[in-house]
Parts: structure tokens; C-alpha cells; sequence
């Protein structure tokens, strides 16, 4: 792994772009929260509230984090080499974050199917 690969990612620094890709599907502002993590889940990069139509990055996602996330993608081994761009991890994640707000009962292999395919459209 190159040592930008080990470097963490800042989410913060998407702010921007990642509010835009929310409104662009009908979410707000108000709809990303930053948080320093999720204590029950170290190796959580991002958390879905669905009813609240919240959407929760950590600030600072390390190796071990995204790792994790891209695990479980496993289904998709074609699409996850992409992903190793920071920006496209993050893009992706939020994706899959809307899909599953915008439709709460689909499972979580369905909303990363629904976020590859418009990863490459928005």
C-alpha cells in the first residue's frame, strides 16, 4: 500500500461537494453531521439515520476504517478498485446513504448497487 493510500482522509474538507451531491437528491444541509466517531464502532467510517434523514462522517477516516467499508463491498470486486480514490469512497458512501434514506426497507447490497452506478453519473 503507497503511503498515500495510509494517509487519513479528511471528510471535512468535501463539505461542500458533499452537500451539493445531497441537494441534488432532496437532502439538505442539515443532513451531514461530522462526528470524532462512534465509540461502539471503531472502525465505522459513516452512519446512517434513516428516519432522521441524517447522514454521519467521521471527521477523520484512517486506513483501518475505510478497509473496513470496503469489505463491505465485497459483492462488487469489479467496482471497489475506484473507490480507492478518496473522493469517490466518499461520494459512494453518501450515495449509499441517500438510497437508503430515500428508501429505508432496501437492504444494504441494494443501496451500494444503486451508488455504483450513479457514482458514474453524478
Amino acid at each position: 500500500m503507497s503511503d498515500a493510500a495510509k494517509e487519513a482522509i479528511r471528510t471535512e474538507e468535501y463539505r461542500e461537494d458533499m452537500e451539493a451531491l445531497l441537494e441534488s437528491y432532496g437532502l439538505g444541509p442539515e443532513s451531514l453531521e461530522f462526528t470524532d466517531g462512534f465509540p461502539d464502532e471503531p472502525l465505522r467510517a459513516s452512519k446512517c439515520q434513516k428516519i432522521a434523514r441524517k447522514v454521519s462522517f467521521k471527521r477523520t477516516i484512517g486506513a483501518a476504517e475505510k478497509e473496513a467499508a470496503l469489505a463491505e463491498l465485497r459483492l462488487f470486486p469489479g467496482e471497489v478498485d475506484a473507490l480507492k480514490d478518496d473522493w469517490l469512497f466518499i461520494k459512494h458512501t453518501l450515495l449509499k446513504h441517500v438510497y437508503s434514506i430515500q428508501h429505508r426497507w432496501q437492504p444494504d447490497h441494494e443501496c451500494a448497487k444503486w451508488a455504483f452506478y450513479h457514482l458514474k453519473r453524478v
